[in-house]
């Protein structure tokens, strides 16, 4: 955001060659008036503040568009990947372990502008629900490094131990070339608006594959919408476990930052069975399994209607919403 300002009289003029005299030196803060006894810009002067590049780097920014739902906050995002984030330095190094520190996304404006600084690409506007950061990247001395990367959910990974959001089924990647100058841009995710679907997954633990001696005595799901996090599927006298998508997701549910489905949306889904770990109800293949699983769908006022239980490309159970 500019803060341009008209120039002051002589007065101040003179107070300037008297402190510049003196090896003073004055300042601004962007998106803050100035007291009326500041020093006023000229209005070709930039913006006071920002975070300085550091030298030799190549600036990389990620952003992330949350306008639909509006239900993301400070540190609720985090740009997850094959990298560590010095949140000083603000440089991420290569890190093929995904072990972290991952740079979390900010709402508070472009890095080069604000004192304190922003952290977001350059022309971002700040609180618009739109989030990103940018880092910065030192070019290998040869060849070239790519950076895979993805989108975690940081209350879902403190609350269940998983947050994974990215909906692309691939990783994202850049990479950055060795003597590279020229900024990058990662390619970011757009959260659609939520829906009014809800889904219902029933597990009869009397019809499951033989293959196995499953331990029913909890069973969980997990699954894409909701960031891969493990929640407990309760098993009825009857032996029937009924998971309803509407009773933990939205405001006041366990994932506060999930909402129902759309027509055309897909959700990939696993179920676990047995304490601690578990065991996941997939084939010695790896395949998951879908014998005793039934899904409906059902939308706004409507009745709840069988829907089709497919294998996904990376062999999780995937229903897609019609």
């Amino acid at each position: 955001m500019n803060n341009e300002k008209s120039p002051r009289g002589l007065a101040i003029a003179a107070a300037l060659v008297v402190l510049v005299g003196l090896g003073c030196s004055l300042t601004t803060s962007v998106g803050v008036a100035p007291p009326t006894n500041d020093l006023a810009a000229a209005p070709d002067t930039p913006p006071a503040g920002g975070f300085s590049q550091p030298a030799g780097t190549v600036a990389v920014s990620y952003s992330v568009d949350d306008t639909a739902n509006r239900v993301y906050g400070s540190g609720d995002l985090q740009w997850k990947g094959s990298m560590i984030y010095d949140p000083t330095t603000r440089i991420i190094t290569p890190d093929p372990t995904w072990s972290g520190p991952w740079a979390d996304l900010y709402d508070d404006g472009p890095w080069n502008q604000g004192n304190p600084a922003g952290h977001e690409p350059i022309g971002s506007t700040a609180g618009d629900h739109r989030w990103g950061v940018t880092v910065f990247v030192t070019p290998p001395a040869s060849g070239s490094a790519t950076y895979e990367y993805g989108l975690n959910d940081t209350y879902y990974e403190a609350q269940f131990g998983n947050g994974w959001i990215w909906r692309d089924p691939n990783n994202g990647t850049f990479t950055v070339e060795a003597a590279a100058t020229a900024a990058l841009t990662a390619t970011g995710q757009g959260f659609l608006p939520f829906g009014a679907t809800d889904l219902l997954i029933v597990i009869d633990t009397n019809a499951l594959d033989p293959s196995a001696a499953w331990d029913t005595s909890i069973i969980r799901i997990k699954g894409s919408v909701w960031g891969w996090a493990l929640t407990t599927v309760p098993v009825g006298a009857d032996g029937l476990a009924t998971f309803t998508l509407s009773d933990v997701v939205g405001a006041g549910r366990a994932f506060t930052h999930t909402g129902l489905l759309n027509s055309g949306d897909g959700l990939e889904f696993t179920l676990v069975f047995g304490p601690g770990d578990g065991v996941e109800y997939r084939d010695l293949n790896g395949a998951a399994l879908t014998s005793g699983v039934t899904a409906f769908v059902q939308p706004a006022g409507a009745s709840p209607a069988p829907a089709n239980i497919q294998l996904a490309t990376d062999n999780n159970s995937y229903v897609a919403i019609p």
